[in-house]
């Protein structure tokens, strides 16, 4: 019986910063100003990051963002989809 866990490789870190930026003006939400308003912190925005670079639905995420698209929300596939809803 295998007992190694099934780990996936994380995404590069700059990429996935991208896709967080990226994905934040898709869905009308400015990471800046949540800073200045406390809503976010350098923490948190770390985090997202770090979800983003474990999730599966990246290949999907990335054709979606290509065209700069305007969402109402994040898919339901994004890791980080309830923490735009809050900030939003």
């Amino acid at each position: 019986m295998d007992t190694k866990p099934n780990l996936k490789p994380l995404g590069a870190a700059r990429d996935h910063y991208w896709k967080v930026t990226d994905m934040a003006a898709a869905v009308g939400v400015s990471l800046a100003d949540a800073w200045d308003k406390g809503e976010l912190s350098t923490a948190d925005h770390a985090a997202m990051i770090n979800r983003c670079r474990g999730c599966t639905g990246v290949a999907a995420c990335g054709r979606l963002l290509e065209d700069r698209p305007t969402l109402d929300a994040a898919p339901s596939y994004c890791v980080n989809k309830d923490v735009f809803a809050g900030l939003k």
